[in-house]
């Protein structure tokens, strides 16, 4: 996908996001900067089986930044940039992923970006395979293929329930 046909990154105004509750399951967590617009907001960022959940750090909450919620549901592409981790970023840039929904690109500087795009694409394998219709986003990555992804094929080949 080229810019020209990305979604915006302008953020949504809305309400705060609900934190994650202690009856949600955490996936992985970790710090974060979330990059839309000129002002990054640093906070941390939660994955469960439902959502992608941003909390922003107390001070870039004072300072007008706000939680943020991405259903899976809502979810039409992860992609590495650059798309190889062997590729330097253009412009001194850290290496982001994006995530795209219907009407908005999100920017992240996780801390572990490889990390990060490998669970998201083992949690939506994994809801593909217990709900075939829930849909799969496109995956952009290149130069890195999940050796897990395949390990469970693999072994559910072997074992069919």
């Amino acid at each position: 996908m080229d810019a020209a046909s990305a979604p915006s990154t302008r953020l949504p105004r809305g309400k705060h996001a609900a934190k994650p509750g202690p009856d949600e399951k955490i996936l992985k967590h970790s710090q974060t900067d979330l990059n839309n617009g000129w002002l990054g907001r640093h906070g941390k960022l939660y994955l469960t089986p439902t959502r992608l959940v941003f909390v922003p750090t107390p001070l870039d909450h004072l300072m007008g930044a706000k939680r943020r919620e991405i259903l899976l549901d809502d979810i039409r592409a992860v992609e590495r940039w650059p798309l190889s981790p062997g590729e330097l970023p253009r412009g001194a840039k850290r290496p982001r992923l994006f995530v795209d929904t219907a009407d908005v690109r999100y920017i992240w500087l996780p801390t572990d970006l490889d990390g990060w795009f490998d669970i998201l694409q083992l949690v939506f394998y994994r809801r593909s395979k217990e709900n075939p219709g829930s849909g799969m986003p496109e995956f952009r990555r290149t130069g890195l293929e999940n050796g897990l992804i395949e390990t469970v094929e693999s072994l559910r080949s072997l074992n069919p329930d």
